[in-house]
């Protein structure tokens, strides 16, 4: 047994008029006992119902088979949108009759039905009921065409947009209610990946009445600008009068009047290419629309009529911004190189690159390059921007762009950013990130620095000044407070090369020390150290620095010379302190105070040094010595350190005659001094160079 019917493909879309191309094809039938049911879906691009040459097919769409209310299973139709459910039992009453349901892929209770079926049968959107199939047969043309009302799309790379919300509402705010719609979820719905959208209005309440006029509102989903496009301007909007569809079908404003009883927005059933211009008659789309129910759909629908969203492009351009100097100075010219690339698939008009420069810098003008070609930038002074406008950026290619930026006299040390950004010119915002290129302004080594010399010298006659014959010191350090150290030359002289950059209005401080360890044995700081001499920007600094040998007097002491347990000597060495002080008069010294400990305690000991430093540079102070003495203190633990628990107060020696055999020899220039009286021995002094 064969059974044949005719069936008709779709391909690509046509809006010719032209009568449906038939293809007749013989297969076999439905297995004896069962039945077959099959057809096919297609944008119904001339609403002829039938699917011609041109149109497109639509694949992936599920087919739900029920039967008294239950589904028994679902197909998707194939590439070619044809479709096939054998193995069915066959009808004999209108109790088990069979019903189709057609689902878009990704189909939620949230997205909208697209067309009404076309059969033999009972049609409605996406649905085929009532449908009989007796024993043996193939039940064929159970059809879906769609006729959306357009494609929600994005206005740059032109593909459809998913997750966009659709609702209508009339001009004057009301909101038809979800009964006003063939379909209740076109109020609300929300798009697909296909981008479709469709509003069937049926004017069945008062919110909804024939000859009102509608707007459509898109709420974008992430990634897109709120709104309107710019890019893609709207033909007319909720501040204009509305568009009339009523009289628009097969007169000049439709954009495919040979389908004499629908309004096409656009000449193709998809979104507009990437090679249509905006704002051309190919991107013709309305958001306020005057619809009425003389003729449905004919007068309460259009079609074709796709509407772009603006794409949030903070990263469609990607920008880079490099300076040829790391380093600058006041007057300086910095050549900049800003370089953007467009890495989206579609070509971008209409592009502003503007850049940020730094306060107290400013461009050069006439050094403005555009890919090599001199090109003059739009200058802003108070804004400091620089804009080139209107740039067009093709797709996967990339424009480099060249100036030069001068250093204004009034800027201050520090790093500067100079930003730069491509910027739609259209919509305003931000078409890339932001790139930035950092200088450092650093001090003029000529105008700004302060440099630094100076000398170490021989003091031989320690008057803090150097007189002839007096020569430099070599290899001695030198260091400043950031620890930079220096060391003398052989003549004893040291140079830095700026120094210090002084603070431009009240100048600055800057201290040198010398470090007295690396001076030769023997020599001490005859002046100031460390040293500080107030910079100002622009001049030098000259430092001087004193050392000669000192003569070194030395006083050694001992428990023994002092009461037991204070810090007042005993009277028999009372006197030996004048002889140090005639000792000292011989000539400039240092004294030098050295206590050698044994069982006494610490706190003692340290209290009886103390004591005889004060004690020593009063009496230089009332004798009118004629040199500054300076007074250093030692000590020495015999034992190694402190005795545990700090030691005896009371440490007398016993070393049977009541005196300390240890005792130092008495004060004296050459180092030898008198016998100690009483058995005991005296504080003593030694001197030498």
């Amino acid at each position: 047994m064969f059974a044949s019917w005719a069936l008709t493909r779709c391909a690509a879309r046509t809006r010719s008029g032209t009568a449906a191309v038939r293809t007749r094809i013989e297969i076999f039938g439905a297995a004896p006992g069962t039945a077959a049911l099959s057809g096919h879906r297609c944008y119904d691009a001339n609403y002829n119902k039938t699917a011609d040459p041109g149109e497109l097919n639509l694949a992936g769409w599920s087919v739900g088979v029920y039967r008294a209310n239950v589904l028994l299973g679902s197909v998707l139709s194939d590439a070619n949108g044809l479709y096939s459910i054998p193995g069915l039992a066959p009808t004999s009453s209108t109790a088990d009759q069979y019903t189709l349901k057609f689902t878009a892929p990704g189909a939620t209770a949230t997205t909208a039905k697209l067309g009404v079926a076309s059969s033999l049968f009972t049609n409605g959107m996406q649905q085929i009921s009532g449908i009989s199939a007796g024993s043996g047969s193939i039940v064929p043309n159970l059809d879906l065409p769609i006729n959306p009302n357009g494609v929600v799309y994005n206005s740059v790379l032109r593909t459809p947009v998913a997750g966009a919300t659709l609702t209508m509402v009339q001009t004057n705010g009301t909101v038809p209610v979800a009964s006003c719609f063939d379909d209740p979820a076109q109020q609300g719905q929300v798009t697909l990946a296909s981008g479709y959208y469709k509003f069937d209005l049926n004017f069945s309440d008062p919110s909804c009445p024939s000859g009102a006029a509608y707007l459509i509102k898109v709420t974008p989903p992430l990634g897109y600008v709120a709104g309107q496009s710019r890019l893609v301007t709207t033909g007319t909007s909720a501040t204009t009068a509305a568009f009339s569809v009523p009289t628009c079908p097969g007169s000049t404003t439709d954009a495919s009047p040979a389908t004499t009883s629908e309004c096409e927005s656009a000449p193709t059933s998809t979104q507009p290419g990437l090679t249509v211009a905006a704002n051309s008659a190919g991107t013709t789309y309305y958001h306020n629309l005057l619809f009425d129910s003389t003729l449905i759909p004919g007068y309460s629908e259009i079609f074709d009529n796709h509407i772009p969203l603006d794409p949030k492009m903070g990263n469609a351009v990607m920008i880079t911004k490099t300076a040829a100097k790391e380093n600058v100075s006041k007057g300086d010219l910095i050549p900049y190189t800003i370089t953007v690339n467009n890495t989206l698939a579609a070509n971008l008009a209409s592009m502003n690159v503007i850049d940020n420069f730094p306060p107290g810098f400013k461009y050069v003008v006439g050094s403005g390059r555009l890919d090599g070609i001199p090109v003059e930038p739009v200058v802003n002074g108070p804004a400091r921007t620089l804009t080139w406008r209107n740039l067009a950026l093709q797709s996967n290619t990339q424009r480099v762009i060249k100036l030069l930026l001068i250093v204004g006299g009034g800027v201050g040390e520090g790093e500067y950013i100079n930003r730069a950004q491509v910027i739609d010119a259209i919509t305003g915002a931000a078409a890339s990130p932001v790139a930035e290129a950092t200088v450092r302004v650093v001090p003029d080594p000529t105008l700004d620095c302060s440099d630094v010399i100076g000398k170490v010298f021989d003091d031989k006659n320690m008057n803090g000044y150097q007189d002839q014959g007096e020569p430099g010191l070599p290899g001695v350090r030198v260091a400043t407070v950031n620890g930079l150290l220096i060391t003398t030359d052989e003549f004893g002289r040291f140079h830095i090369t700026c120094a210090v950059v002084p603070d431009p209005d009240r100048g600055s401080n800057f201290i040198l020390k010398v470090d007295e360890r690396s001076l030769p044995s023997g020599y001490r700081m005859t002046t100031e150290n460390p040293r500080v001499i107030r910079a100002t920007r622009g001049k030098m600094l000259k430092f001087t620095f004193g050392a000669a040998i000192h003569r070194v007097v030395k006083m050694d002491m001992y428990d023994g010379v002092f009461e037991p347990g204070k810090t007042v000597l005993r009277v028999q060495w009372r006197s030996r302190i004048g002889l140090l002080m005639d000792e000292l008069k011989k000539g400039p010294s240092v004294l030098r105070l050295t206590y050698y400990a044994d069982t006494e305690n610490e706190g003692l000991v340290k209290d009886r040094l103390d004591a005889m430093k004060h004690k020593i540079e009063d009496l230089w102070k009332k004798d009118g010595g004629d040199y500054d003495l300076t007074v250093e203190t030692e000590l020495f633990w015999r034992t190694g350190g402190p005795p545990p628990g700090g030691g005896d107060m009371e440490n007398t020696p016993d070393s049977g005659d009541g005196a300390d055999s240890s005792a130092p020899p008495a004060a004296k220039g050459d180092g030898k001094g008198p016998e100690p009286d009483s058995g005991s021995r005296a504080p003593s002094g030694k001197s030498g160079d």
